[in-house]
């Protein structure tokens, strides 16, 4: 199979927008002034999301509600947090000019830890991707031509020839979907190659990016440009640029509506929202609280309540049976 690595596109005027106003966020986030527990929490908060979506796109049904319930399927589960060790992998391991034919094993041996036997290994038989009719529309490169691709997508991200670090993450991203180099997983070890590629080239934000999410609310334009890219390569890259500024938006409202509180209080989302349910209330008692969270256990729940509690957000009274639970006066 012949395969063209990178393949023809050239940096239009609209891309060009596109990128400046990227670097503008970036430039913007590396100089923002914000408090610790918010940026963590904000970081917290997109890591799961990246995370999530990505296994979404994939189709995993798991909302955030479902990842705090012991009901939950423990695969379903497994899947996501696998995505957050390889994420975490990335953001500790990578270091210019670093990505190996190995990274790309490990990234899907921590993807698919526990969840299929051929975990880390390239595939050896011929695939094919099936549309959901069940009517295959793509055939990959065979097994044989696995390794040497790689190898002229390996040297492409390492040339120094393409001075947008995006530019190389996505177009190396089509080109590894292309490839197809393992029988499952692919799309999620592409996603993280886009992060990695970055990181590796010392392109980063403050925060995670979770343009997952948006790829997951907009799936079928995703997959429409992943399945024409390799012709139509310019539209494609206008539809991930696209993807990743919307996505820096989402975050910078995010940051927007957190500084704009009149109580600078950045607790972890569930805690948050215990607090301001008290805070509604004036007195609650911790079976009003159990009710608003069925999904969550109710141990999780009072460890909520007591690091409210140690961190003088609230304060507890009466007995074991009739406790409540108010804000915290003075």
């Amino acid at each position: 199979m012949d395969m063209k690595i990178p393949p023809d596109f050239t940096i239009n005027p609209e891309m060009l927008v596109l990128l400046t106003k990227i670097e503008a966020s970036r430039m913007f986030f590396s100089s923002l002034k914000i408090p610790l527990p918010l940026k963590e929490k904000i970081q917290r908060v997109s890591l799961l999301k990246s995370s999530l979506f990505s296994a979404r796109i994939e189709g995993n049904p798991l909302t955030f509600t479902d990842l705090e319930s012991e009901k939950t399927e423990d695969v379903k589960k497994r899947e996501i947090f696998n995505i957050v060790s390889a994420i975490r992998f990335i953001d500790k391991k990578m270091r210019r000019n670093s990505i190996t034919k190995d990274t790309l094993s490990q990234l899907h041996a921590l993807v698919l830890k526990n969840i299929t036997f051929n975990a880390g290994y390239f595939r050896k038989e011929v695939s094919a991707i099936f549309n959901q009719a069940g009517v295959a529309v793509y055939m990959p490169p065979p097994p044989a031509q696995i390794s040497g691709l790689l190898n002229d997508l390996l040297a492409y991200i390492h040339s120094e020839k393409e001075k947008f670090p995006l530019i190389v993450a996505f177009i190396s991203h089509l080109v590894f979907e292309k490839i197809h180099p393992f029988l499952d997983g692919n799309g999620r070890v592409g996603r993280l190659l886009i992060s990695a590629i970055l990181k590796s080239k010392g392109w980063d934000f403050t925060f995670t990016i979770p343009f997952e999410e948006y790829l997951d609310e907009h799936k079928d334009e995703y997959y429409f440009y992943l399945d024409k890219g390799a012709k139509k390569t310019n539209q494609y890259l206008l539809f991930m640029l696209g993807t990743f500024l919307a996505q820096i938006n989402r975050i910078k409202k995010q940051i927007e509506q957190e500084l704009s509180k009149t109580e600078k209080i950045f607790l972890p989302s569930r805690q948050e929202e215990i607090f301001h349910i008290i805070k509604d209330h004036s007195i609650v008692s911790f079976d009003i609280i159990r009710r608003r969270f069925l999904k969550v256990p109710p141990r999780t729940l009072r460890y909520d309540l007591k690091k409210l509690v140690d961190g003088k957000f609230i304060e507890k009274g009466g007995e074991t049976k009739g406790s409540y639970y108010r804000v915290k006066k003075g």
